[in-house]
């Protein structure tokens, strides 16, 4: 008998869990931060690559309080790295030789996205588009054996970027979500976890 009390409590619990409604509109004020993998992308230092890392990125965005219709604009920053690699071996004249170039990419960004909710109906699901300047700075090493007489000669450098992206978090709760983004910058799919506070 004594376990019906607790029966209850349990049952009421998940009842209200079940039939609560997450609220993740995205308003004036909110702060959200998160953390990203990106997956492709569009690197320009090399025509190929053997190997590269997912883009790992950090975010921050804040509700600002310009009047843009029946959204919000969010407004924030990014950060962000990629690796990629080039190996290869050749012979030349006979003699051995084994290229090895790796390229590191630091992004840092500014962004810009307008969230816009009424379309859909799901109260957990916060979608928007925006924009990102950002400027990716290279780093390359060349660690390559080469014969006599042989170097890499191809330049690589940092430099500016815009690029547009879609996406959409939902929340699982009332600060944290899953995300994901479609665009082309530092990865053509970017998929995380944000934090809204």
């Amino acid at each position: 008998m004594r376990a019906l009390p607790l029966l209850k409590t349990t049952g009421a619990l998940a009842l209200a869990f079940a039939t609560s409604t997450v609220s993740a509109q995205f308003q004036k004020g909110d702060n959200v931060a998160g953390l990203m993998l990106g997956i492709g992308g569009h690197y320009g230092a090399y025509s190929s690559y053997s190997s590269q890392t997912p883009a790992i990125g950090l975010f921050y965005e804040k509700g600002s309080g310009l009047d843009v219709g029946p959204g919000t604009l969010g407004l924030g920053g990014f950060l962000g790295y990629k690796h990629l690699s080039y190996k290869s071996d050749w012979r030349y004249a006979g003699y051995p030789y084994h290229y090895d170039y790796s390229w590191s990419y630091t992004i840092l960004g500014l962004r810009g996205a307008y969230h816009y909710n009424d379309w859909h109906g799901v109260p957990q699901l916060d979608t928007y588009g925006g924009l990102m300047l950002a400027y990716n700075a290279l780093s390359f090493k060349d660690k390559s054996d080469y014969p006599y007489g042989f170097g890499y000669s191809e330049g690589s450098n940092s430099y500016l970027s815009l690029s547009l992206y879609l996406g959409g978090r939902y929340y699982f709760s009332d600060n944290f979500a899953g995300l994901l983004e479609l665009g082309y910058g530092i990865s053509y799919l970017n998929i995380g976890l944000a934090y809204k506070f």
